[in-house]
């Protein structure tokens, strides 16, 4: 719960990447603008109980990401945003498994 209250202070304090754009709507209309105005794409998500999903998208091109929550009623809001987005890449285990 601090965690969604804290990336909450962050949306409605950071005016940049995605936040520009109006805060909430239709799911449909913010991928749209996260796709068409920053190139970001959707590069993981999960259920957070009830509350609805969350998702994380970034764009390779520029380094912007922005996580959302969509609720059961379909409704979408851009929970935080910012830029250098770094991805870890898993290294292989080499060698016999224990």
């Amino acid at each position: 719960m601090k965690r969604l209250l804290l990336a909450s202070a962050i949306a409605a304090s950071a005016p940049i990447g995605a936040l520009a754009m109006e805060n909430c709507g239709h799911r449909d209309q913010v991928v749209k603008s996260l796709e068409g105005k920053y190139s970001e794409t959707h590069i993981a998500s999960g259920f957070q109980s009830s509350a609805g999903l969350v998702e994380i998208w970034a764009s390779e091109k520029d380094g912007t990401w922005t996580i959302l929550l969509t609720q059961p009623n379909g409704q979408t809001c851009v929970m935080a945003a910012g830029t250098h987005w770094l991805e870890n890449v898993a290294t292989p285990v080499l060698g016999e498994p224990a």
